[in-house]
Formats: C-alpha cells, structure tokens, sequence
C-alpha cells in the first residue's frame, strides 16, 4: 500500500502543538500513582541520554507505581532488564559500538502497569557527524520524508540525501529543502529569494502557527494593517501620525468608528513622533487604547487635516473574514460597476461569496473589480467557485485549473482537473456542489479587473490564470503578484497525543492552456505602488488603485500612471513591522483530499 493511501484520510488545514518527551514526565509529591501519567518518578535519565562510542552499560534509576516492563526497537541498545516490581527499580542497557561513521539514536520504552502513558528513555551514540539533535522528532522526520519521497513535486534525488533524522521537525525538512535545491536548484519553484536566502513556500506547523489564515480566531482590536505617515498640510508646515489601512469588519476597532484613512496624532494621550510610531502602533494593534483621530482631505497635494475627537476601543474574539467589502458604483458615463474585497479562499464563506454575485447578477452590474491585494490564496476549491462565478455557464465545463505532479505520480496517470460550473474534482468524489450553484449566480462577464500586489499568491494567482486560460481578459492593476505556480496537498498526523500539519508543493498550477510559467509573478498590467499615497476607502475614486481601476471600467481605457498619481495625496510612507496581520495570512493553492 502507498503511503498516500494510508493517509489519504488525513488530509487537512490546521494545527496544534507538539511538545518534547520530558514534558510527558510528571512531578508530584503524592505517591499513590494518579498523578505519574507514566507510573514513574525520581527517574535520573535526561532528556537526551548520551552513550560512548565504543560501548557501555547504561544504568537508570527510578521509582514505579507498579510491575514494568521495558522494551528497545535497535539490536544495539539491549535491555538486560527487561521487567521489574513497584518501587525502587533500575534500568540496565547494554550499548554496543559504534563502528559505523554515522551516529544513531533509539528510544526505550517502559510500560508500567496501570499506566496511561510510556516512559521514554532516549539514547544518542554518535560521533557528531551526523547526529546533531536529541531524536525527539524522530518519529515525525521519517513521517515527513515518507511524504516527501512519495509526494514532493521535486521527489527525483530525495533518496540521494543524507540527512540527520535526530533534529527538530523544522530543521530536519529545511535541510531537505535545501538538499534537493543543491541538485541543480530542482526546486527554484518551492518558494521566493529574499536577498541571498530562500524562503521556501513547503512548511510544517506544530504548537502555536507562525501565521494565520482567513477563518482564524484573532484576540486583539481588529486593525489589520497601519502605517506611519509624514505629509505637508495646506499653509505651511508637516503632519506626522499613524494612518489605518485596513479594518476588520465587526471588531471593537470598526465598531467604534475606525476605518482606512483614519489619521492617529495621539495614543493613549502621547503624541507620535519618529521615535515612538513603532511603539504606539503595536498598542493599537492591542486594543484597549484611546486614539485622537483626524480626517485628511488632499487638496493640490497639500493636506487638509480635520480633527475628529478621542476614540477609545478595546480587544475581542474574533473571526477574520474572507471578504471585507462588496458594493456597486454607477460611474459618470452610466456604468455599474461590482467591486470585491476579497482576503483568502476558505470554503467556509464560498456561500456568502455567492449571495454577493446574486446581488451583484440583480443589480446589473456590467463590469467587475476584483481586489485581491491583500490575498494570498487559500482552497483551490474556493478558487474555482469565484472562477465560476466570474465566467457563467458559457464557460461551463472548461477546464478551471489542472494540476500536474512529479514524474512518478504522472507516469501512474495521476492528475487533477477543477472545471468551471463542474462539481467534480480530485479532492472529493461526491463533487462540491457550491461549484455548480455558482452558475446560476454568474455575472458571465467578458472582462475582469483584478487589483494585485506583492501579496497577491497562489489561488488568487490561480483566478487570473484559469480565467485567462478560458479567454476571459483579465485586467491587473497595482503591482507584480509574487509569483507561486505550484500548490500543496496538506497532511495531519498526531504524534505522543500531538498534532502536526504538513503541506509539502505537490502540483504545478496550469490553466486550460497549459500555461504555468508565472513563477516570477503576473506583471501589472496597469503599474501602480500605492506604498507612499494616503489611503481612501475601498472601492471608491479615494482608493488610489480603486479609482484607476473605475476609471479603466468606465472608459475601456488604461489610465495613465502619471494622470493616477498626480490626482493623489502624496506621503512619506514609514514602515510599521510589528503586528501588520494583513501580510501575515497563511496562503497557498490548498487541496484536501479524501476517499
């Protein structure tokens, strides 16, 4: 049996945390068992127990609940007591050498009776060559190699590597990553190079997630994004604060009135300057803080700041939308126009994406912006449903997406085909319906406006491809898309009652074309950096990419860049780092696959 098949159940998004061996030990002061999970206690083993090189008895001494029994999987590590009796007990191993340059490491379980749990003991025997860690992952690296090997879209040399399955989960799959990159830089396409580094797109998530996703739980103000801001104000002289950029809908901070563009001078009663921002900013990022807010008004690139009062928010739970705006605008010449502020692709809000379209169907709209700069994709599934919602049923049944694997998965005959109004996909043999209720919610327009940046990756990437793939124009306006051609098939296993989630490139995204060379991202079509112009509201002519892209719908003309940015409020931009949630969205062309 493969191991895709003995997995193949397993296929899911999230993850909890994983914690080490010693912690599974317990303390206490009473010895009548309940609270000694693993019916042991004074043991005098480390975490990590070194043997020497050429051989040695290893002897452990420890306190049991109850009659033991004690077990190695490796020939060299022998246990010469394999059992004893309730309290004072010693363990007794017999460490063969090690005559092989490789170092080597094994666990020894003992099982007290009565006990939830195991007690580990850990032996490490090497000269340092190879082995470098404690072997608490070792059970976890062999579960991500056996995938990898099997599935990894680059699998050709993994075989080849000599790797060092003692290590932490995360370092153990770089040093893969970075293996199969020393073969002719096979992998170029697993990630983006920032400066001289590799930031690889394949990643593997234990204890709390270093990123979140669109359907995540957040506990803070609900401002997603702020940036610092300098700019000249009309009859002399210079405003510095902290400007909103973006708001989560229904949060403590939206509730109370803030919204993009609002302009901070104070926090909490303290001014910002240049050497506080960073500071004030986490604050509200926070919570639980009261803001002096400003109206900005551009007038011949001079500001006109008004001031609106002090606001006080706190801190909530809350889930983070996938979509924070939708809304229709006539424009001058008699045009509606839809307008989608779309943030990540989570099937959960699929349904709510097509109530908007069916508003969007009732209302007429005859053009449509789609605005996905903050996106960095999601579910290949969600992908298809705004696919087909954007095409209609003249483009039914054409291929949305086709996925393509490595070379022995491809000469099994394995692929994958999501198709436009068509239920049926590789994840789920029963078809996902929204797919086929998308059609009859359809715009089936000819053209699309889709506003992009350096965030714009992988399902949103996904949108332009398969649309463009179908002979639908796709007009991309802001800046180049980062460039992600390949998605992941996801994997969840629990290890000592612990989970973790793997997501490994697996595919190549190609459109009904073939086409899948956007590995250096989609060019805009219409270049436009909004980093240094004061932020409007979304969807409308004081958006900067809002209003070139209105104007493109209602003339059929591409705008120009120096017309867009003579017409607006010019800044000097400072970077705030600390909390910007906006950039940090868990992304990727995500698939689950079952039965």
């Amino acid at each position: 049996m493969s191991f895709l098949n003995k997995v193949r159940n397993s296929f899911l998004a999230g993850c909890i945390g994983f914690l080490p061996v010693a912690m599974l030990q317990s303390c206490s002061d009473d010895d009548n068992g309940p609270n000694y999970p693993n019916g042991t206690y004074m043991a005098d083993w480390a975490e990590v127990n070194d043997a020497a090189i050429e051989g040695e008895i290893m002897i452990f001494n420890f306190e049991a609940t109850a009659p033991w029994t004690a077990a190695s999987t490796e020939e060299w590590c022998k246990v010469l007591s394999p059992e004893g009796v309730a309290g004072q007990s010693t363990l007794r191993l017999e460490i063969a050498p090690n005559t092989s340059l490789k170092g080597r490491s094994t666990e020894v379980t003992i099982s007290v009776a009565g006990a939830a749990e195991q007690a580990v003991v850990a032996v490490r025997q090497g000269d340092g060559d190879i082995e470098h860690g404690s072997g608490t992952y070792r059970d976890v690296n062999k579960w991500v190699y056996d995938y990898m090997a099997e599935m990894y879209l680059w699998n050709d040399n993994i075989p080849k590597l000599e790797l060092d399955y003692s290590v932490d989960y995360q370092s153990f799959l770089k040093s893969m990553l970075d293996g199969v990159a020393s073969f002719d830089n096979a992998n170029k396409d697993d990630g983006v190079l920032i400066g001289d580094q590799r930031i690889y797109f394949t990643y593997i998530d234990s204890n709390a997630p270093i990123s979140r996703a669109v359907g995540d739980q957040i506990n803070d103000s609900g401002i997603m994004s702020i940036g610092g801001a300098s700019f000249e104000v009309e009859g002399g002289g210079m405003a510095l604060g902290l400007v909103i950029r973006l708001v989560a809908p229904d949060t403590e901070a939206a509730k109370a009135g803030i919204k993009r563009g609002d302009f901070i001078t104070k926090v909490n009663g303290i001014t910002v300057t240049e050497s506080n921002y960073q500071s004030l900013a986490s604050s509200i990022f926070k919570g639980n803080v009261t803001v002096t807010v400003n109206d900005v008004d551009f007038t011949n690139s001079a500001a006109v700041v008004t001031p609106r009062g002090d606001i006080s928010f706190g801190s909530s739970l809350y889930t983070d939308p996938a979509i924070y705006k939708a809304s229709v605008t006539t424009t001058k010449s008699g045009k509606k126009v839809g307008y989608l502020l779309h943030m990540g692709f989570d099937m959960a809000y699929d349904e709510q994406m097509i109530d908007i379209f069916n508003q969007f169907k009732t209302e007429g709209i005859d053009e449509l912006i789609i605005d996905l700069r903050y996106n960095p994709g999601g579910m290949v599934l969600s992908s298809t449903v705004l696919g087909t919602l954007v095409a209609g049923s003249q483009h039914k049944d054409k291929i949305y997406l086709r996925t393509t694997y490595n070379s022995t998965r491809t000469a099994k005959g394995e692929k994958g085909e999501y198709f436009i109004g068509n239920p049926s996909n590789p994840e789920n043999p029963e078809g996902y319906q929204n797919i086929a209720k998308a059609l009859d919610a359809a715009v089936g327009l000819k053209r699309v406006f889709v506003i992009t940046s350096g965030t714009t990756a992988s399902a949103s990437e996904l949108l332009i491809n398969g649309l463009r793939g179908i002979g639908i124009e796709v007009n991309t306006i802001g800046l180049r898309t980062l460039g992600k051609n390949a998605g992941m098939e996801g994997i969840r296993q629990s290890f000592l009652r612990y989970v973790f989630t793997f997501y490994p490139i697996t595919f190549y995204c190609e459109n009904a074309q073939g086409f899948r060379d956007y590995a250096g991202g989609f060019p805009a079509d219409l270049e436009l950096d909004e980093t240094s112009i004061y932020p409007g509201d979304f969807g409308t002519s004081a958006d900067y990419l809002s209003r070139a892209a209105l104007q493109w719908a209602d003339t059929g003309q591409k705008p120009s860049t120096g017309r867009s940015r003579s017409a607006a409020g010019t800044i000097s931009a400072l970077d705030v780092t600390d909390n910007d949630n906006a950039f940090r969205r868990m992304g990727g062309s995500i698939v689950m696959r079952g039965e």
